[in-house]
């Protein structure tokens, strides 16, 4: 009897041990799993969409040598990231033998609390400027989204044009290109 006594006594701890240790793995493996995959992680990019506004289109009969006239647009961001702007003016007479430098942008203007403040002046066709307090890609303007800014161009003839430049038409055409980071983020090559 006294055998069969101990034979129990040490079943038992043996007993007990065995079930932690069934409990401890089978717990252990509920909470790591084998599979090699996990759930989709999802990452959705920003959209850059820019609308220029132009109320008016902008057309002038009997233009002389040296008059200047005013071209006034709105850029809206219909994106939904930041972004910052750049472009140019570009343009050709219908009649393609005509030099098409002889038109020229006097200044460029941003409207800020209601008073136009001079960002660039005297550029020509084709040349860049960035939406920024002073034209330049140091001080670029953040367009939010949904966010509206006002601009204008002040355009003229030289003075010097001949006759050939007399009935014919000059059909301007403004070009834009964005990015939505200042730093880091390339600007398009084409635009």
């Amino acid at each position: 009897m006294n055998i069969q006594n101990t034979s129990k006594k040490t079943y038992k701890p043996l007993l007990i041990l065995s079930m932690f240790v069934v409990l401890v793995i089978s717990t252990t493996t509920a909470y790591f799993t084998g599979t090699t995959e996990s759930d989709d992680n999802i990452f959705i990019s920003g959209d850059i969409a820019i609308d220029v506004i132009q109320d008016n289109l902008f057309t002038v009969e009997e233009w002389f040598p040296g008059s200047e006239h005013t071209i006034e647009f709105s850029m809206l961001n219909n994106g939904t990231i930041n972004e910052y702007v750049k472009g140019y003016l570009g343009g050709s007479w219908d009649n393609e033998e005509l030099d098409p430098s002889v038109f020229k942008i006097s200044k460029l203007e941003h409207k800020e609390n209601n008073e136009w403040l001079t960002m660039s002046n005297g550029l020509e066709l084709g040349d860049e400027f960035y939406l920024s307090n002073d034209g330049t890609i140091q001080t670029l303007i953040e367009l939010n989204p949904g966010s509206k800014e006002d601009f204008r161009l002040g355009v003229k003839l030289i003075e010097t044009v001949g006759e050939e430049y007399q009935n014919q038409t000059f059909v301007a055409n403004l070009h834009l290109a964005a990015r939505q980071s200042i730093n880091g983020a390339d600007w398009p090559s084409i635009y």
